[in-house]
C-alpha cells in the first residue's frame, strides 16, 4: 500500500503540470491509501505509528499531502508548480522510508520505555503537521524560483498568489513546529529530567525554527518581497530535510550520542 500511495503521489506531480484535476485526484488518492496503511500499521502495532524514522517519513508525506490539498482561490500555473513540487517531496520520502531504510527499521518493534508515553503523538504529530506544511511553503518557493529560472512570467495577481500561498503555509507550519519544541522540552522534563540537553536534533531544529522567525521578522521589509523570501522559504526546506534526513547520521558518524536516533 505505501508503495502505490508513493506511485500516487509522484504520478500526481506529473498531472499537477497539466492538469489541476488530474493531479488533485491522485493526490487524494495516494493521501487516502497512505493513511490507512499508517492506520493500520497503528493499530498492529497498539501505539501511534510515530515511534520511528520509517513511521515518521510516512506520517511527514501524509502531511505534506494533506498541506497540499488545502483549497485555494488561486489556480494559477505557479501555484500548480508548487502543487507538483509538494507531491515530488511526499513521493521522495515515501521512497526514502520504503526503499532506502533497513527492514530492521520498517519492521514493527516494541515500543521503547522512553517513547511509551501520552506526549509521542502530541510532539511527534505536530512535528510531522508543522513539518508538511513547512515542506508546501519551500514547494512554493522553489515553484517560484523555477518559474524564474524558466522565463516563465506570470501575472503580477500570480506573484502575489504564491507569495500569499508561502505566508499561509509558513503561518501554519510555524506554530506547529514551535508547538512541538515545546511539547518535547515538556516530555524531555518527563522522561529525563531536563528540557532541554543540547542533542544535535534539539540545535538544529531550534535552527530551523530560528529561519522562520527570520523570515516573519524580514517577510514586511520593502526589498523582501519576491524572490529572497522564496529563498529563504527553499533554505527552511533544506533545513527541514536536513534534520529529518541526515542529523541522524551524523551523529552516528561522530559518535554522539541522541535521544533522537531511531
Amino acid at each position: 500500500m505505501v508503495i502505490v500511495a508513493g506511485v500516487c503521489f509522484l504520478l500526481a506531480a506529473l498531472a499537477y503540470v497539466r492538469s489541476r484535476r488530474m493531479g488533485t485526484w491522485l493526490a487524494a488518492a495516494g493521501g487516502m491509501i497512505l493513511a490507512g496503511a499508517l492506520a493500520a500499521r497503528g493499530l498492529r502495532a497498539g501505539y501511534w505509528p510515530l515511534s520511528s524514522e520509517y513511521e515518521f517519513a510516512l506520517a511527514f508525506a501524509l502531511a505534506t499531502v494533506v498541506a497540499a490539498l488545502v483549497p485555494f482561490a488561486a489556480v494559477s500555473h505557479r501555484i500548480s508548480v508548487a502543487r507538483a513540487a509538494t507531491m515530488l517531496i511526499a513521493a521522495l520520502l515515501v521512497t526514502y522510508a520504503r526503499f532506502l531504510l533497513p527492514g530492521s527499521k520498517q519492521s514493527i518493534r516494541p515500543l521503547p520505555p522512553a517513547l511509551d508515553s501520552a506526549w509521542l503523538p502530541l510532539h511527534g504529530g505536530t512535528a510531522a503537521l508543522a513539518f508538511g506544511a513547512l515542506a508546501l511553503a519551500g514547494a512554493a518557493g522553489l515553484a517560484w524560483l523555477l518559474c524564474e529560472r524558466l522565463s516563465i512570467k506570470g501575472t503580477g495577481s500570480e506573484a502575489g498568489e504564491i507569495e500569499g500561498l508561502l505566508d499561509r503555509a509558513i503561518a501554519a507550519g510555524f506554530p506547529l513546529l514551535t508547538l512541538s519544541m515545546i511539547f518535547g522540552m515538556i516530555w524531555a522534563e518527563v522522561a529525563w529530567g531536563r528540557y532541554w540537553g543540547w542533542d544535535l536534533k534539539e540545535i538544529w531544529t531550534l535552527i530551523t525554527w530560528l529561519v522562520y522567525a527570520l523570515y516573519w521578522h524580514v517577510r514586511r521589509w520593502p526589498r523582501w518581497q519576491g524572490r529572497r523570501v522564496a529563498w529563504l522559504a527553499a533554505v527552511g526546506l533544506a533545513s527541514i530535510l536536513f534534520a529529518f534526513l541526515s542529523i541522524g547520521w551524523l551523529a552516528r558518524t561522530v559518535g554522539l550520542e541522541s535521544a533522537h536516533l531511531f
